[in-house]
C-alpha cells in the first residue's frame, strides 16, 4: 500500500526514546530560565519607595556630595600645608660661653650703678659728720632744719598710734590688776595661815612672769618711770606706776631694807604724807608673808582703809650663772574679804593695792658712777617696781575737795617708797658716756 505506516516497534527503539527524553528535558530547563529572568527584572511602573527616598537625599547634586566637598577642602588646604612645611631658616645659635659673658657684663654694669647710688646715699647720710668743718653756719642751720622737720613729721604720723596705746592703757587699768587672785580670809588663825601659804608660790611665780613681760626693753642701768591715772564713769580712781631705781648696795641689803619698810609701813607713810596711819593688826603670818591692815586719817578728817598681803622671797643665786648675783622679789595683793577685819564702806574709803618689786644686779658699765669706790664686785642693784591701785568712790557724801585729796594721797603714797629708799640707800649716778 502507498500509505505505509511505520511499525510501532521502530518507534519504540531504545535510542529514540533516550533522544526524546533529552530533548524534553532541555526544553523544560529553557522554560525555567525564562521564568526566572522574568521574575528578576523590575517592572517599569513599580518603584521602590526606599530607593527613591535614598536617591532624593543622597544625590541631589554631584557638587554637594561629601566626596566632592572633601576633595575641594583637601585641594584648598594643600597650599597652606606647603607653606607650613616651609620652615624658616635656622638662626645662628650663640654658644653657652658667649651667653654667660653677656650676662656677666650686664650684671657688672648693674653692680656699678648700685655702687654709685650707695656712695651718694652715704654722702647724704654722713654729710653732717664728715663735712662739718667745711660747712658754713647757714648750711648747718639748713641741714638741722630739714632734719627737725623730718623728725616732727614722723612724730605726727605716730601720734594716732600713741593715742590708741594710751586709750588702751587707760581702759586696761579699769579692768583691774592682772596679777590679782581672790583672797578670802576666815576668822580662824590656822585657816588664814593655810590659805596664804597655799597662795605664796603661785603668786610669786605669776608676779615674776608678769613683770618680765611688762618691763620696757630699755637699759636697766638707766632710771625710768611711767605712770597713768584715770577716773572711771562710776567715780572710782585707778592709777598704775612702773619705774626702775639703781643702787650700789648688794641685793641682800636692799631686800632687807624693803622687808623692814613693809613691816612698818605705817610709820613711813605718816612721816611722808603728814597724816595719821595706824595698823589694826600685828600679823606676821609666816616667813615671807606679811599682812598689813592700815587705816589712815587725812588732814581733812577723811578715813581710808586698806588690807594688803605681802609675799616675798630671796635667792642668793650663783655668781657664775648669768648677770644676776642674788635675786629678790616682793608681790603685794589686796584681800577681797576678811571675816576678822571686814571693810567699812559707809565709814571709810577703800583703797586696793597690787604691786610687784624685783631686785636684780648687773655689772657696772662705762658711764655709771657710784658714790663709793668699794661697790660689791663692781655691780649695780636694780629695783624694778610696778604698782596698780584703785580708790573706791565713797558710798557716803564727802566734799569734792576731800575726794581730790584722796586721789592725790594715793599718788603720793606710791612715791613714799621711792623717797624712803633714796634716804636709806646710796643711789647710782649715771653720767654721759
Amino acid at each position: 500500500m502507498s500509505g505505509d505506516v511505520v511499525a510501532p516497534e521502530a518507534l519504540d527503539s531504545p535510542t529514540r526514546l533516550v533522544t526524546d527524553e533529552a530533548t524534553q528535558w532541555l526544553a523544560s530547563m529553557d522554560e525555567m530560565r525564562d521564568d526566572d529572568a522574568t521574575d528578576r527584572a523590575p517592572s517599569p511602573k513599580a518603584k521602590d519607595p526606599v530607593a527613591s527616598h535614598r536617591r532624593r537625599f543622597v544625590s541631589p547634586s554631584t557638587d554637594s556630595s561629601p566626596v566632592v566637598c572633601n576633595k575641594k577642602r583637601s585641594e584648598s588646604e594643600e597650599p597652606e600645608l606647603e607653606i607650613q612645611k616651609k620652615r624658616p631658616k635656622r638662626k645662628h645659635r650663640k654658644s653657652t660661653i658667649n651667653v654667660r659673658k653677656e650676662e656677666k657684663a650686664n650684671l657688672l654694669e648693674e653692680l656699678a650703678e648700685l655702687h654709685t647710688k650707695m656712695e651718694e646715699l652715704k654722702a647724704r647720710a654722713f654729710a653732717t659728720c664728715v663735712g662739718v668743718e667745711t660747712r658754713t653756719p647757714s648750711q648747718m642751720q639748713s641741714a638741722n632744719r630739714l632734719l627737725r622737720q623730718a623728725i616732727q613729721k614722723q612724730q605726727l604720723e605716730c601720734t594716732k598710734i600713741h593715742a590708741l596705746m594710751s586709750e588702751y592703757s587707760l581702759f586696761n587699768i579699769r579692768v583691774g590688776s592682772p596679777i590679782h587672785r581672790p583672797i578670802h580670809l576666815h576668822r580662824d588663825t590656822h585657816s588664814r595661815r593655810a590659805t596664804l601659804l597655799a597662795l605664796k608660790s603661785k603668786v610669786l611665780e605669776d608676779g615674776a612672769k608678769f613683770l618680765n613681760d611688762r618691763r620696757p626693753r630699755v637699759d636697766p642701768l638707766k632710771p625710768m618711770r611711767e605712770d597713768h591715772g584715770y577716773e572711771a564713769s562710776n567715780g572710782d580712781f585707778y592709777a598704775t606706776y612702773i619705774s626702775t631705781m639703781q643702787f650700789e648696795n648688794t641685793v641682800k641689803q636692799v631686800y632687807d631694807i624693803l622687808l623692814a619698810y613693809f613691816s612698818s609701813i605705817e610709820i613711813s607713810v605718816s612721816e611722808k604724807l603728814g597724816n595719821i596711819t595706824i595698823r589694826e593688826d600685828d600679823d606676821n603670818v609666816a616667813p615671807g608673808i606679811t599682812q598689813n591692815r592700815l587705816v589712815s586719817t587725812t588732814i581733812g578728817g577723811l578715813r581710808m582703809e586698806s588690807n594688803t598681803v605681802y609675799f616675798s622671797r630671796y635667792e642668793p643665786g650663783d655668781r657664775d650663772a648669768g648677770p644676776q648675783n642674788g635675786y629678790g622679789i616682793f608681790v603685794a595683793d589686796f584681800v577681797d574679804d576678811d571675816d576678822l577685819n571686814p571693810y567699812h564702806p559707809h565709814e571709810r574709803i577703800r583703797r586696793d593695792f597690787s604691786a610687784v618689786l624685783e631686785l636684780t644686779s648687773y655689772p657696772i658699765k662705762h658711764g655709771v658712777r657710784t658714790r663709793s669706790k668699794n661697790t660689791s664686785e663692781g655691780r649695780v642693784v636694780v629695783l624694778t617696781r610696778w604698782v596698780h591701785s584703785k580708790v573706791y568712790h565713797p558710798e557716803y557724801e564727802i566734799p569734792q575737795t576731800g575726794w581730790h585729796e584722796m586721789r592725790d594721797n594715793t599718788e603720793r603714797w606710791i612715791q613714799t617708797l621711792h623717797h624712803t629708799m633714796m634716804e636709806r640707800l646710796s643711789p647710782v649716778v649715771c653720767c654721759r658716756r
